[in-house]
């Protein structure tokens, strides 16, 4: 199948003897009982490489998604970028039964990291210059506190591109598992967490005023409380570890 598949690839797309070719269609439209009605799947192309790149691994990266995953009991790196995807005839699914299937927690990165080229958020140029040269040790941040992080949600106080001698105010919500409040270590997690995220959004004065963060599980964090807020696209800590993530229904809020 995958010969015939390549043959209906974009230009410039080259096959590779081990490149797998991963269906990325909704599961309802795979399996819908008339071909007339969903007539096509969509395809990944995704190329075997030797190593993880960190840069291109979880999701961060929003063309090229570096992939680790075992199969056949050994762990396998893949490469996959957002331009190699087509559609390809669904009745050869009919034909031929999938070589294997991508567990679960790296399917959902998959599909994540495909919505979010067009459901992803978006702030202000001004305000990303105010501070995105200090981008790595914000994720440094959000790294070593990965377990206690299911999700990073930012309010700035408006979304217009402000001048050199205006102010952006930001309001920030953590949001933890729903177990952690569990933990007997919470309370001072909770609290290390809202003071390392106060103490990275204050260097940045005057240009972006910091206001407050809420450090909250998602038990007790509801629909309208983020509703305003967008999500600060660090789900790639969640991915990195083996906490689940937050439903993509709160990113589409924004």
């Amino acid at each position: 199948m995958a010969p015939k598949a390549f043959e209906h690839a974009p230009a410039g797309v080259i096959a590779g003897l081990d490149d797998w070719l991963i269906v990325t269609s909704h599961d309802c439209d795979v399996v819908n009982g008339q071909l007339d009605k969903e007539p096509f799947v969509e395809v990944l192309r995704a190329s075997v490489v030797a190593k993880l790149d960190k840069h291109q691994a979880g999701g961060r990266n929003p063309r090229v998604l570096r992939l680790e995953v075992v199969r056949d009991g050994a762990p396998v790196t893949v490469s996959a970028s957002v331009h190699d995807r087509w559609r390809v005839p669904r009745q050869w699914l009919v034909d031929e039964k999938p070589d294997w299937l991508v567990p679960g927690k790296e399917r959902r990165l998959i599909s994540e990291w495909l919505a979010k080229r067009y459901i992803r958020s978006a702030f202000p140029t001004a305000f990303d210059q105010r501070w995105r040269d200090k981008i790595g040790n914000w994720t440094k941040l959000l790294a070593s506190q990965s377990r206690w992080i299911q999700g990073v949600y930012l309010r700035p106080n408006t979304l217009r591109e402000l001048g050199p001698l205006e102010v952006y105010k930001v309001s920030l919500i953590v949001a933890a598992p729903k177990g952690a409040s569990a933990e007997a270590d919470w309370p001072q997690r909770q609290h290390e967490i809202r003071k390392a995220v106060e103490g990275f959004w204050r260097q940045f004065g005057p240009g972006i005023e910091f206001v407050e963060v809420d450090v909250v599980t998602t038990a007790e964090l509801t629909l309208a409380e983020v509703e305003p807020y967008q999500r600060f696209d660090a789900d790639w800590v969640s991915f990195a570890d083996d906490t689940p993530v937050v439903t993509t229904a709160m990113d589409m809020l924004g």
